[in-house]
């Protein structure tokens, strides 16, 4: 008794090490790069009064948890890049000791701790923790939502049904790709009653929670249809998945091309268990002693890897199937609960190797490997930079100066970071998803080139010197080149410069 508690305690003090590793991990360069679009999108939406909020996402593609979440930790904490990255990063730490609770629950200890190394140290997630979205809170709730879904194959209670309804439609809530989660739930226990008439759970249990998570949800499906026209107008710049990106995202799930090698073969290492008969090392005679070695490889807990698989390849392959006959709803970033699925494969195989050192020694590559790609992650510029190009404009601003942005939804992004209150700034509203994605609809009038002019003129009229933003990324440069013929015409431009997604333009007046 005392040897097990003794064991206890030390995955306890090894979980609390690794939580502190990947705290600091998801703290370390939190507010150093500038908040892109989407977040400075959270940040303008959590300003909102709750009625308002609740409002704003009947347009948005989200549903509304997770902003009023934020509404409240920004009254507290304020909006600076730090505060507000910050509730994502706490979400990311939670998730660290909830994935070993899973692992241990579908495995044993080693499992749950291995799993909980690969999420600390994954880049895939620490990025996600590191920004003002719902996607950390996403895999924090996934997880719980599988806890108390493991727990009620095993029996039902009233307080496992509560923690799975609470936690299944907080999910659903905080993104539409939760549902993805609970089809995984449901087809796992659909094909576990046809195979096995035994498991204490009945499906006519699973029937009625199902039922409740419905009703709970009913109030957003309304929103859902009349959002259905808008979302492909949202998630226009979304590509037709390939195969290609599937296999990116999967790389990215694992961090290298190395590193997915290694995971892909240790999921498969997770369903079998190897047991050496007999036979000895001879130094001597390395290559003789493995011939007398005798191994019995038997399957194990095909199960839970079972489940495992079926999180996984749901949340990517359904709506990959769905972009391939509609609209594109598949984005890597999306479907980042499944990436969790895959560190439990691989943390399982790793448990399965029955010698000690080998699996400290391949828990000590996949921590190497994570290293390496974090240094290139926490060194490189990956979000747009907004925050140089607002400063830029801001010391060098004179009255009458007009400050045109392109396309114009980047305003918010700008607005953020805009420190005076004497800026002019027009957004060209000509300038829309549409242009570059016309095969989802007619272009509406306000798109022709003429109309187009005419906003610009109208913007800058009277003024002797516009600054232009404009996105530089390929599917800008349209809206740049176009806008760039019409300021030559009247204007000279004395300066340009580029940053991270952004070119930034001044003209003068032509005397």
């Amino acid at each position: 008794m005392e040897l097990a508690g003794r064991k206890i305690t030390t995955y306890g003090v090894a979980l609390f090490c690794i939580v502190l590793i990947g705290a600091f991990l998801r703290f370390y360069h939190l507010g150093t790069q500038s908040l892109w679009y989407d977040e400075a999108f959270s940040v303008w939406i959590s300003k909102l009064s709750v009625p308002q909020l609740v409002q704003a996402t009947e347009v948005d593609v989200h549903p509304p948890f997770y902003y009023l979440l934020l509404h409240y930790w920004t009254m507290l904490f304020g909006t600076s890049e730090s505060a507000v990255r910050l509730l994502s990063a706490l979400f990311g730490i939670l998730a660290i000791p909830m994935i070993y609770v899973v692992g241990r629950q579908l495995f044993n200890r080693e499992a749950g701790l291995a799993a909980a190394i690969i999420l600390a140290f994954s880049t895939f997630n620490i990025a996600y923790s590191q920004e003002t979205r719902m996607y950390s809170l996403m895999v924090l709730l996934a997880l719980i939502s599988m806890y108390f879904f493991i727990r009620l194959l095993d029996g039902s209670n009233y307080a496992l049904s509560i923690g799975y309804l609470l936690s299944t439609t907080l999910l659903i809530y905080t993104h539409i790709y939760g549902l993805f989660v609970v089809i995984a739930q449901n087809l796992f226990l659909v094909v576990l009653s046809l195979l096995s008439k035994n498991h204490p759970y009945s499906l006519k249990s699973w029937a009625k929670l199902q039922a409740i998570v419905v009703v709970f949800f009913i109030p957003w499906i309304a929103v859902l249809v009349k959002q259905i026209p808008q979302r492909e107008a949202a998630i226009s710049p979304v590509q037709f998945p390939t195969t290609q990106i599937l296999i990116e995202t999967f790389s990215n799930y694992s961090g290298t091309g190395a590193l997915l090698l290694l995971f892909l073969g240790f999921s498969v290492l997770s369903l079998f268990a190897f047991q050496k008969v007999r036979g000895k090392m001879d130094r001597k005679a390395p290559l003789k002693a493995l011939e007398s070695y005798s191994w019995q490889v038997t399957i194990q807990s095909a199960a839970p890897v079972f489940f495992l698989v079926i999180w996984l390849l749901s949340i990517n392959l359904i709506p990959f199937i769905i972009s391939s006959f509609s609209a594109p709803i598949y984005l890597e970033r999306y479907t980042i609960t499944a990436s969790v699925a895959l560190y439990l494969l691989v943390a399982k195989g790793i448990s399965n190797i029955n010698h000690k050192y080998t699996k400290l020694a391949v828990i000590g590559i996949i921590v190497v490997l994570s290293v390496a790609n974090l240094q290139v992650y926490y060194s490189s510029v990956t979000k747009s930079q907004m925050r140089e190009a607002a400063a830029l404009i801001d010391a060098n601003f004179s009255s009458g100066d007009v400050v045109l942005i392109a396309p114009y939804w980047e305003n918010l992004t700008f607005d953020y970071y805009n420190n005076r209150t004497d800026v002019a700034v027009k957004p060209i509203y000509s300038w829309a998803v549409a242009d570059t994605q016309a095969k989802f609809w007619a272009t509406p009038s306000w798109l022709r080139p003429e109309n187009k002019i005419k906003e610009i003129h109208t913007d800058v009229n009277g003024r002797d010197r516009v600054w232009f933003v404009t996105v530089n990324i390929e599917d800008g440069k349209a809206a740049e080149n176009f806008t760039l013929n019409i300021l030559n015409e009247s204007y000279a431009n004395v300066y340009k410069t580029s940053y991270y997604y952004y070119d930034v333009y001044l003209f003068e007046k032509n005397t």
